[in-house]
């Protein structure tokens, strides 16, 4: 099981930031058990995040039944990307996978592989 997500960021929308300046920052980000860094995703210059997210075992506690069977723990990756010739523009391409139930197997790794693949057939298309 695996699923992601695109959707449209509101990142400096109101005044133009230098989509590296934004990179910048989002990088140098605490990513609790994760990590970031800059890559090209289409000839710009975006982020990609990637971490582990255990649910919370207090928290969960106080959650109905239903959500804490759901609650497993996934491993997600998110660019974070500046949309071309548009500034103030910016794109999230979101991905979480519980994998075979063990978020450190390789099988895991590899649906971050695929994940990881997609992104890098991305490119802009104005029709």
């Amino acid at each position: 099981m695996a699923s992601f997500i695109v959707a449209e960021m509101p990142i400096s929308r109101d005044h133009a930031v230098p989509s590296q300046a934004v990179i910048d920052q989002l990088v140098n980000e605490d990513v609790p058990g994760g990590t970031a860094a800059a890559v090209d995703v289409a000839g710009a210059l975006a982020l990609r995040r990637a971490h582990r997210s255990i649910p919370d075992e207090e928290k969960l506690n106080s959650t109905p039944r239903a959500v804490q069977q759901a609650a497993l723990p996934t491993r997600r990756v998110e660019y974070v990307i500046p949309v071309v010739d548009d500034p103030g523009r910016w794109i999230s391409i979101n991905f979480s996978t519980p994998g075979d139930g063990d978020i450190d197997s390789e099988f895991t790794d590899v649906l971050v592989e695929l994940f990881d693949a997609v992104v890098g057939t991305f490119k802009w298309s104005y029709e």
